[in-house]
């Protein structure tokens, strides 16, 4: 394959191959695979570690739920530049009475990375809206006080039938994050919440992919 090596095991923290310069590098930790040229900066394979079906709907909705969640194993986000895509489709219903406003959330670590909130939801009764999200955080600095950039759009119905148009909702960061540890596991969520009860929502599909 034009390589001189396969290297296995994780890279260095800022993104070369640590142990040859033309080389196939297998991270066991972590199960990515990579290719590195004379100048040791690595290319990652894209990969969706985790892709998930319709899940359980959650109901009467206020405080945040968890509509998905993952670990990440120690190690995989120890990389400046490692960049993490998060995708999902969901659909929820509402009363005549809970106009509310809905905020889909993602965090890492216990640190919340974006929310993005919508505008207040019909005042009708409707059922199976539909919404979409997409949120991507990149490492900026490492270590056990590692930072990211994240950022996200949510694209979502707010009218009465499941046909009416979109509008789309951004994060509104500026920087990155406060201190998350990069150096241990990580459990990675995104949740929902509602300004006022929400009946019902259901995730129905999500990916979860390493970009970089």
């Amino acid at each position: 394959m034009g390589a001189d090596y396969v290297v296995m095991g994780p890279p260095t923290s800022s993104g070369t191959n640590p142990s040859a310069t033309q080389a196939v590098v297998l991270d066991r930790t972590n199960n990515l695979l990579g290719v590195s040229g004379a100048n040791q900066k690595l290319n990652w394979c894209r990969i969706a570690p985790v892709v998930l079906p319709a899940q359980t709907a959650l109901t009467a909705i206020t405080t945040a739920q968890t509509l998905l969640s993952t670990i990440f194993n120690a190690g995989m986000l120890a990389l400046v530049g490692r960049r993490i895509r998060v995708k999902g489709s969901l659909i929820y219903s509402t009363t005549s009475t809970n106009v509310a406003t809905i905020s889909l959330s993602l965090t890492l670590g216990g640190v919340t990375l974006a929310t993005i909130t919508t505008a207040a939801t019909n005042t009708a009764a409707s059922t199976n809206l539909p919404i979409q999200f997409e949120f991507e955080f990149t490492v900026a600095s490492v270590g056990a006080s590692g930072t990211l950039q994240s950022h996200g759009r949510v694209d979502a119905n707010i009218g009465t039938t499941a046909a009416a148009a979109i509008a789309t909702y951004l994060d509104t960061n500026t920087a990155v994050s406060s201190a998350v540890n990069l150096t241990a596991a990580s459990t990675m969520t995104v949740t929902i919440a509602a300004s006022a009860a929400v009946p019902s929502a259901q995730l129905l599909d999500a990916v979860v992919e390493v970009v970089a």
